[in-house]
């Protein structure tokens, strides 16, 4: 995937709305350090996963989530000349999992354990913002300074981190979904359903774009 060619005050206006996420991101950590803490450190630790999970209703937490959104949706502006479209996929994706995610402890049963599923989910966007905030500076500040080999390294390693880290969520999902003796063949169809196919419909939409 190609960087988009874009002029020198195109992309330093992207620098206004990444100001504005930066700005909520340091609002949140004043207000509540802890839960960025333990957001940051919830794949590796169960205290700070539980901790995560008992305030995803909390506003810090929500600013976190959409402003993650947000960022994401700035790096797109690197590869698409209208990202409109693939933002507005990404959402609406989004907003679709977290149904899908309700029905899915109704129909097999296990309210707890899809409550760990969407915390993960959450994790999970909010963390793919996160590595996409040095990535976005990065292309903003040196587009044009650096040699384009070196934009395209830095880039390959920021979405081979995006892997690593869906790869973590994936195994994190299945080990969980053992624990609980839900059948194989749910476990996989959740899997399948609401980790791989939302990846591979935001796949075909960047590939087509």
């Amino acid at each position: 995937m190609q960087l988009i060619e874009r002029n020198l005050i195109e992309l330093f206006g992207l620098l206004i709305p990444f100001t504005i996420a930066i700005i909520l991101w340091v609002f949140v950590v004043r207000a509540r350090l802890n839960l960025v803490r333990s957001i940051v450190l919830a794949p590796f630790n169960k205290s700070h996963f539980k901790n995560v999970d008992n305030n995803t209703g909390e506003k810090e937490f929500t600013i976190l989530l959409w402003t993650s959104v947000f960022v994401q949706g700035i790096m797109l502006h690197f590869y698409f000349p209208s990202p409109i479209l693939v933002y507005f996929t990404i959402v609406i994706l989004i907003l679709i999992k977290y149904f899908l995610l309700r029905f899915s402890a109704v129909f097999l049963e296990q309210p707890d354990l899809f409550r760990s599923y969407k915390t993960t989910f959450y994790l999970g966007v909010i963390h793919n913002g996160l590595v996409c905030i040095p990535t976005v500076l990065f292309n903003i500040l040196y587009s044009y300074r650096l040699d384009v080999n070196i934009i395209q390294l830095v880039n390959t390693v920021f979405f081979l981190t995006l892997v690593i880290l869906f790869i973590y969520r994936f195994i994190f999902l299945f080990k969980a979904g053992l624990k609980e003796n839900i059948l194989y063949i749910h476990i996989i169809f959740y899997l399948c359903t609401l980790e791989i196919l939302p990846l591979g419909i935001i796949s075909s939409v960047l590939a087509i774009s």
